[in-house]
C-alpha cells in the first residue's frame, strides 16, 4: 500500500514536470516560431494566393559580393595576359527570351547592331574562351530613348550569377547642360536645363555605385561558356562585345620609367586653366554647376547668383562621373592641379578615380584621396608635396574624367550592412519574447530564452571595433562616425554583460539600427566641389586658392547691404504688372508653395515654353508650403482679405479651395472653355475635394497615395502571401503577432491628423461622408456603421498599434507590412539601403464584391492649383492652368526635377499620363496603377472641417475609452450635423444651397 502510494506520488510529480515542460516549451516555442495552428493558417494562405506569393523572390540578395568573390580568385600568371581576346558582335546571339531583338543601324553605326528593348527578357551568347583565367567584359553600347534612367541589365555565366553586383549592371547615359547660363533681369544666372548626349560608348563592366575602382573580373575556364544578360530597365543597342584578359594597371614608378625610356620632356610653357563649370559631360544629370560665394571663386559672384563651380554636395554618389575636354599646346609631361573643396564628412576624405583620355594612367590615380579641409585649396596630384605625378600629353585635344568612388569605405560599408541585418534580427528575436513595449520590471531571462543572443551581441560589438579601427586608419584621426560607433559598441558590450538590462534599452537598440542605416549612407557619400583645374610644367607655381579673412569680411558686408534691395521671394526675371494692376499688361502673378529649386525649374519652363508661345509673362514668388494649407490664418487668406491675392496659386492644400469658393473668392473652372478636356487628365476621385454647388474651384496638381508596403524577405520566411482583402489581413495577424510583429494601419493622416484610415473602409463599404446636397452627415447609414466598426476593431480586437514610426519599424522588421503613403515610399527608396530588393508595394487590401471583384478604394491627399476671383487676368490665368497641368509639361517638370534633385524629389503629379511617363520602377508603377483605379478623395462642404475632428473623437471613445461603437458614431453624427448647420447659417445658406448638387 505504501509502495503504491509512493508510486502514485512519483507519477504525479513526473506528470507535473512533464506538463510544465510542455507548457514551457509551448511558451518559448510560440515566441520563436509559429505554432502549428499558425502554420496551418499560413498554409491556407499559400493556397489562397499562390500568384502573389510568387512575387516574393529575395534569393538573389544573399549572393556573395564582388569583394568576397574577388578575394577567392587566384592571380593570373603571366601566360594568361598573353591570351587573345574573344571578340564578337552582340547581334551574333545564340538564344533569347520573349520578343526577338531587332537589328538596326543606330547612332551612325556602319552596320546593323543589336537593339534591345522591353519585351526581350534575356539574350544569350556562347563564347569560346581560349585559356582559363580572369577576364574583363567590355561592351560597346548606344543608349536609346527611354525614361532618361541608366540602362540596367543582369548577368549570368553558365546559368549562375557570379556575384551580387552582377545582378544589376549599369550602362550610363551621357548628359550636359543645354547651353551656357542665361541672365535674368535681376542680373542672376539662370540654371540651364539638362540634355542627353547619346553616343557610342565603350566601357568595361564595372560597379555602377562606385564600390570598386577596378572593372569587374570574371573567372573563366578554357572552353565554351554561356553568357546571358537579363532585361531590367531602359532600351539599349549593343555593338561589339570583347572578353579580354584582366591586366593590372601599372604603378607610377613603372609609368615614369617608361617616360624616361621614351625620352619624354617636361612641358615648359604657360599653365592651362579649365573652369570646372564649363559644361562637362556627365553620367548623372543631378551633378551640375553650383554657386559659391567665396571671393576668389572664378568668376566671383559678387552680389549676384553665379553658377561658378561644379559638383558640390550633389557630386557625392559612387559612380557619378564628369568629363572635361581641353587642349594642350605642345607635347610634354604635365602636372595637374585641381582647385577643390572637401569640407564634408567631418574628417573623412573623399575619393575620385582620375582618367586621362578614358584610361587610368597609373595605379595611384585609380583611387585618389582628397583629404578633409575647411578651405579651398589647389590639390596637386602627387605622392606628396613637391613630388607631383606627371602625365604625358600629346599636342591637341584630351579629356579628363573624374569618377566618384567609395574606395576603402566599401568593406566598411559592407560590414556595417551585415551588422545592420544582424542587429535587426537580434531586435526581432528579443521582441518575440518581450513584445514591442516590454515591462521594465519583469525579468524576461533573455539570455536563456533567446538562443545565441549574448554571443551575437558580443560578436556584433567585436565587428564594430574592427570598423572603428578601419575608419581611424583611413582618416588618421577620430571622426564623429567612429566615435558614434564606439558608443554603440560599448552599449552592446554592456547589454551582453547584463542581459537583464536589455528590455529597458530596447529603444536604444532601435535607435542604433536607425543610426547604422544613416551612417551607412554617409560613408558612401563622396562629395567634392571644384572651381577649375590646371595643367602646367613640373616646376609651375600655383597661386593661393584660399581667400583671406579680410576678403571674406568685405564680401559679407557687401552682401548685407545688397539684401535690403534684393527680392528674395521672386524667382528669375521680375516684370511689371503684378497683382492689383489695371490688367493692361499680360503679366500673371503666381505664388508657389514649394522650395526655390522647384520654382526655378517652373520659371525656366514658363519662359521657354509658355511665355514664348502665348506672350503672357509670369512672375513667380515662393512661399513656405504650410502657408498654402487650411487650418490656420495663412498668407493666401490674408492676401485675399486685403485685395492683394495673386492671380494663381499652386501647391494649395486640398481643403483651401472650398474656403475660397464659399466666400466667392475663387473662379469656377468648370465654366471656362475647354474644362472637360482638362479635367479628363485626372482621376475622377481626385476632383472630389474641389467640387462645390455644381462648380469646380481647383485642379489637382500632385497626388499622394495609400499603398500596402511589405517586406518580401520576412513574408517569405513566415510563408505569408501578400494580402488581397481585409479578411486575408485578419488571417495573417496571428502569425505576425506570434512572431512579435505587427501590421500597421494609421488611424490618422500623419500630416494633418485627419482620419484618413476611416475613408478607406467607408468607401469600400459603399458609404459616403455627406448626403448628396452636402447639408447633413451621411455617417448614420448602415454602411458607415459597418465601416466604422471594422475600422475600430483593428485596434480593439486585433490590437493594431495606435501610432508607430512605420519607416524605422519596417526597417527593423517589427512591422514587416503596413499601409502608408508617398513619403514612406521616398524614404525606403533613398534612406534604407540595407533593404534594397527586400520590400515591395501593392494596392491596399479591399472587400470582395458580389461579382467576385475586390474593391480597394483608398484616398490620399492632393495639392491643387487655384485662380482667384480678384484677378483681372482670369483668361490668361486659365491658359496658364491648362498649360501647367498638361501631360507634356507635367512629365517634363517631373523629369527636370528628378534630374536636378534626384529620386528623393520624384514628382507625384496628379496627371495620370504624365505620372506613367516618370521613371517609376515597373513593378511599382504596376501596383500604383492598380491602386489608382479605386482612388477617391473625401469631399468638403461648409463646416466640413469639423468632420475629421468628430470622427477622431468617436474613434477615441471606442478605442481608448471602450464606449459602444454605435453610440459613439451616433454622437459624432449629431456633432457633425450641428456644425454643418451653424456654418450654413453663418453664410446665409438655405439647405438647398448648402453643398454639392446631385
Amino acid at each position: 500500500m505504501i509502495l503504491t502510494m509512493t508510486n502514485r506520488s512519483i507519477w504525479r510529480k513526473l506528470t507535473g514536470i512533464g506538463l510544465t515542460t510542455i507548457l514551457l516549451g509551448l511558451t518559448i516555442g510560440s515566441a520563436v516560431r509559429p505554432t502549428e495552428a499558425a502554420e496551418r493558417l499560413r498554409d491556407r494562405g499559400r493556397t489562397a494566393n499562390k500568384a502573389e506569393a510568387g512575387q516574393i523572390d529575395v534569393e538573389t540578395i544573399f549572393k556573395p559580393t564582388y569583394r568576397q568573390v574577388r578575394e577567392s580568385y587566384k592571380e593570373p600568371d603571366g601566360s594568361q595576359t598573353q591570351a587573345s581576346a574573344a571578340e564578337f558582335q552582340a547581334a551574333q546571339y545564340t538564344a533569347f527570351g520573349g520578343s526577338k531583338p531587332a537589328l538596326q543601324t543606330v547612332g551612325g553605326s556602319s552596320s546593323p547592331t543589336l537593339v534591345w528593348e522591353k519585351g526581350t527578357d534575356w539574350i544569350e551568347w556562347t563564347v569560346d574562351v581560349p585559356k582559363g583565367g580572369l577576364y574583363q567584359f567590355v561592351f560597346e553600347y548606344y543608349p536609346l530613348p527611354g525614361q532618361r534612367l541608366p540602362i540596367e541589365r543582369s548577368l549570368t555565366i553558365d546559368g549562375d550569377s557570379p556575384f551580387r553586383e552582377a545582378q544589376r549592371l549599369y550602362f550610363y547615359r551621357l548628359w550636359a547642360d543645354r547651353g551656357e547660363p542665361a541672365r535674368n533681369n535681376q542680373g542672376d544666372d539662370v540654371r540651364p536645363g539638362q540634355t542627353e548626349k547619346p553616343a557610342w560608348i565603350r566601357s568595361p563592366l564595372t560597379d555602377g555605385n562606385g564600390l570598386y575602382a577596378e572593372p569587374f573580373q570574371f573567372a573563366l575556364s578554357a572552353g565554351k561558356h554561356a553568357i546571358r544578360m537579363g532585361y531590367i530597365q531602359e532600351p539599349v543597342s549593343f555593338g561589339q562585345i570583347r572578353i579580354v584578359p584582366a591586366a593590372p594597371v601599372p604603378d607610377y614608378a613603372a609609368v615614369k620609367s617608361g617616360y624616361e625610356e621614351a625620352g619624354f620632356k617636361p612641358f615648359g610653357g604657360t599653365a592651362i586653366k579649365v573652369q570646372a563649370e564649363d559644361n562637362p559631360l556627365k553620367t548623372d544629370p543631378t551633378i551640375r554647376r553650383e554657386s559659391n560665394g567665396d571671393p576668389l571663386a572664378e568668376p566671383a559672384s559678387g552680389q549676384h547668383f553665379r553658377l561658378n563651380v561644379f559638383g558640390d554636395w550633389r557630386w557625392r554618389k559612387g559612380g557619378q562621373a564628369a568629363t572635361w575636354t581641353f587642349s594642350v599646346p605642345a607635347d610634354g609631361l604635365y602636372k595637374i592641379g585641381l582647385k577643390v573643396g572637401q569640407w564634408w564628412g567631418n574628417g573623412l576624405p573623399s575619393y575620385r578615380q582620375i582618367q586621362i583620355d578614358g584610361k587610368v594612367p597609373f595605379k595611384e590615380l585609380e583611387l585618389y584621396s582628397f583629404a578633409y579641409s575647411r578651405d579651398w585649396r589647389i590639390e596637386t596630384l602627387g605622392q606628396a608635396a613637391g613630388k607631383p605625378y606627371l602625365v604625358h600629353l600629346a599636342k591637341g585635344e584630351h579629356t579628363l574624367t573624374m569618377i566618384a568612388e567609395v574606395g576603402p569605405f566599401q568593406p566598411i560599408a559592407e560590414a556595417l550592412t551585415a551588422d545592420s541585418k544582424t542587429l535587426s534580427d537580434i531586435i526581432r528575436r528579443i521582441v518575440m519574447v518581450t513584445g514591442p513595449a516590454p515591462d521594465p520590471n519583469y525579468d524576461y531571462e533573455l539570455d536563456k530564452r533567446v538562443p545565441g543572443l549574448i554571443e551575437d551581441m558580443t560578436a556584433l560589438a567585436g565587428d564594430l571595433g574592427k570598423q572603428i579601427d578601419a575608419l581611424r586608419g583611413i582618416a588618421q584621426e577620430n571622426t564623429s562616425i567612429a566615435n558614434s560607433l564606439l558608443m554603440m559598441k560599448q552599449l552592446f558590450e554592456r547589454m551582453a554583460a547584463k542581459p537583464d538590462s536589455i528590455p529597458r534599452q530596447l529603444d536604444d537598440l532601435n535607435n542604433s539600427l536607425t543610426n547604422l542605416g544613416t551612417w551607412l549612407i554617409d560613408l558612401q557619400n563622396q562629395p567634392l566641389v571644384m572651381d577649375y583645374f590646371l595643367l602646367g610644367a613640373p616646376d609651375a607655381k600655383w597661386t593661393d586658392a584660399a581667400s583671406s579673412l579680410w576678403q571674406k569680411a568685405s564680401a559679407t558686408i557687401l552682401n548685407f547691404f545688397s539684401s535690403f534691395r534684393k527680392n528674395y521671394t521672386g524667382v528669375g526675371s521680375v516684370y511689371r504688372g503684378v497683382a492689383g494692376g489695371d490688367g493692361s499688361e499680360p503679366v500673371l502673378d503666381v505664388w508657389v508653395g514649394r522650395g526655390r529649386e522647384w520654382a526655378e525649374i517652373m520659371k525656366e519652363m514658363i519662359e521657354s515654353d509658355f511665355t514664348a508661345n502665348t506672350g503672357i509673362r509670369v512672375n513667380i514668388n515662393t512661399l513656405p508650403a504650410g502657408q498654402l494649407n487650411s487650418g490656420t490664418v495663412n498668407t493666401l487668406l490674408l492676401a485675399a482679405s486685403s485685395g492683394r491675392a495673386p492671380d494663381v496659386a499652386t501647391g494649395v492644400g486640398e481643403q483651401l479651395p472650398l474656403e475660397f469658393a464659399i466666400r466667392n473668392a475663387a473662379v469656377d473652372l468648370s465654366k471656362l472653355p475647354g474644362y472637360e478636356s482638362v479635367a479628363s487628365q485626372f482621376l475622377p476621385g481626385a476632383m472630389v475635394p474641389f467640387e462645390y454647388k455644381g462648380g469646380v474651384y481647383a485642379l489637382p496638381e500632385t497626388q499622394d497615395f495609400s499603398m500596402l508596403f511589405y517586406r518580401k524577405d520576412i513574408l517569405k520566411e513566415l510563408g505569408l502571401p501578400v494580402p488581397q482583402t481585409w479578411e486575408d489581413v485578419g488571417q495573417m495577424i496571428p502569425v505576425l503577432q506570434q512572431n512579435g510583429m505587427q501590421f500597421y494601419y494609421p488611424p490618422t493622416n500623419p500630416q494633418d491628423r485627419s482620419p484618413l484610415g476611416f475613408a478607406t473602409f467607408l468607401y469600400q463599404n459603399k458609404g459616403e461622408f455627406y448626403t448628396p446636397d452636402g447639408k447633413r452627415s451621411a455617417l448614420g447609414s448602415p454602411e458607415a456603421y459597418k465601416a466604422f466598426k471594422e475600422w475600430t476593431e483593428l485596434y480593439t480586437n486585433y490590437k493594431f498599434p495606435i501610432y508607430a514610426d512605420m519607416f524605422n519599424r519596417f526597417r527593423t522588421g517589427e512591422m514587416p507590412i503596413g499601409v502608408s503613403g508617398y513619403w514612406t515610399y521616398v524614404l525606403l527608396s533613398t534612406a534604407a539601403p540595407e533593404l534594397a530588393g527586400r520590400w515591395g508595394i501593392a494596392a491596399v487590401p479591399g472587400h470582395v464584391q458580389a461579382n467576385g471583384s475586390i474593391d480597394r478604394t483608398a484616398g490620399g491627399q492632393v495639392q491643387s492649383v487655384v485662380i482667384f476671383k480678384q484677378s483681372k487676368k482670369q483668361k490668361e490665368a486659365w491658359e496658364f492652368l491648362k498649360w501647367w497641368t498638361s501631360k507634356d509639361v507635367q512629365a517634363q517638370f517631373g523629369r527636370e526635377l528628378e534630374a536636378l534633385l534626384g529620386v528623393e524629389a520624384r514628382w507625384n503629379t496628379a496627371n495620370m499620363e504624365a505620372f506613367a511617363q516618370l521613371p517609376w520602377p515597373e513593378e511599382d508603377l504596376k501596383a500604383l496603377n492598380e491602386a489608382w483605379k479605386y482612388f477617391k478623395e473625401q469631399p468638403f462642404v461648409p463646416g466640413g472641417y469639423f468632420t475629421a475632428r468628430h470622427i477622431a473623437n468617436a474613434w477615441n471613445r471606442v478605442v481608448l475609452s471602450g464606449e459602444n461603437v454605435r453610440e459613439s458614431l451616433e454622437q459624432a453624427v449629431k456633432d457633425i450635423d450641428k456644425e454643418l448647420a451653424a456654418k450654413q447659417q453663418e453664410f446665409g445658406m438655405t439647405p438647398d444651397q448648402a453643398g454639392q448638387e446631385e
